[in-house]
C-alpha cells in the first residue's frame, strides 16, 4: 500500500491524498476534481469540504484546549480574494460538529477592489476626460495599486493611491482613509453581515455564545456583525 507523501513525489509513484475542495462545488465540479487527480496520478482517498478541513485542523491543533464534555464553539470567516463563506463548530476533546455553514462564491475582496475601481475611476475620467477602465493594461495597473492600498488600510487608518502617468500622460495621486473605504464598500459588508447572520441564526446560538472567531481568509478587513 502507497504512504501518503507530498505532492512533490515521485509522477510515476501513485500518492494517497485527501483533497478539499470549496462547500459550494457541484457535483460535476467534484467530479472534475477526481478526474485532475487520478491524471496526476493521486489516489483521492476523500474529498472535503474546505471547511470541514479547517474545523478538523484547528481541532487537531487544540485539543488539549478543549473540554471533554462542555462544547466550545467556533466561528470561521474565510474571505478570499473571490468567495466568501462561513462556518460555525462545536468542539470538544473527542468530537467535532458543523452545526452552520454559509458561502457566496461571488464575493470576494475583488468586488471590494472593484467598487473602489468604479469610484477612482469616475473621478479620473471627469478630471482629464479619459477613463482607466477602457484600457485593459491601465485597468490592470490601477486594479495593482487598489488592491496594495486595500491590505494597508487593514493596519492603518489613511494611505494614497500613486501612480505616474496612468493614462494620456495623466498622474493619478488620490488619498483614501479607512472609513470612506468602508463607506465606498458598504453594500458588499452588509452582503456579508446578512450571510454571517443567516449561519448564526442557523446554529441556533447566540453572538455571546461563540468562545472565539477565527479569520482564515486573505481578503480585506471586515467590520463585526
Amino acid at each position: 500500500m502507497s504512504k501518503v507523501k507530498t505532492f512533490f513525489a515521485d509522477p510515476l509513484e501513485k500518492t494517497d491524498a485527501v483533497l478539499a475542495v470549496p462547500p459550494y462545488f457541484s457535483a460535476i465540479e467534484r467530479q472534475a476534481v477526481l478526474d485532475a487527480a487520478k491524471v496526476a496520478n493521486i489516489n483521492c482517498l476523500r474529498l472535503i469540504n474546505e471547511n470541514t478541513a479547517v474545523a478538523l485542523t484547528y481541532g487537531f491543533f487544540r485539543r488539549k484546549e478543549f473540554d471533554e464534555k462542555k462544547e466550545r464553539f467556533v466561528a470561521f470567516i474565510d474571505f478570499g480574494h473571490g468567495n466568501f463563506s462561513t462556518t460555525i463548530a462545536s468542539f470538544t476533546q473527542k468530537k467535532v460538529k458543523i452545526l452552520a455553514h454559509n458561502s457566496d462564491r461571488n464575493l470576494g475582496a475583488r468586488n471590494f477592489d472593484a467598487l473602489l475601481l468604479d469610484k477612482i475611476s469616475d473621478e479620473f475620467n471627469s478630471k482629464y476626460g479619459c477613463d482607466p477602465r477602457e484600457a485593459p493594461r491601465v485597468r490592470s495597473r490601477l486594479l495593482d495599486a487598489i488592491e496594495k492600498a486595500r491590505k494597508v488600510l487593514s493596519g492603518i487608518k489613511e494611505t494614497d493611491i500613486s501612480i505616474e502617468c496612468l493614462m494620456e500622460d495623466e498622474d493619478l495621486h488620490r488619498h483614501l482613509a479607512r472609513e470612506e473605504f468602508e463607506e465606498i464598500i458598504k453594500p458588499d459588508i452588509e452582503r456579508v453581515q446578512e450571510i454571517m447572520k443567516k449561519t448564526l441564526k442557523e446554529s441556533g446560538l447566540k453572538t455571546s455564545d461563540l468562545n472565539c472567531v477565527e479569520i482564515v481568509g486573505d481578503g480585506s478587513r471586515i467590520p463585526a456583525v
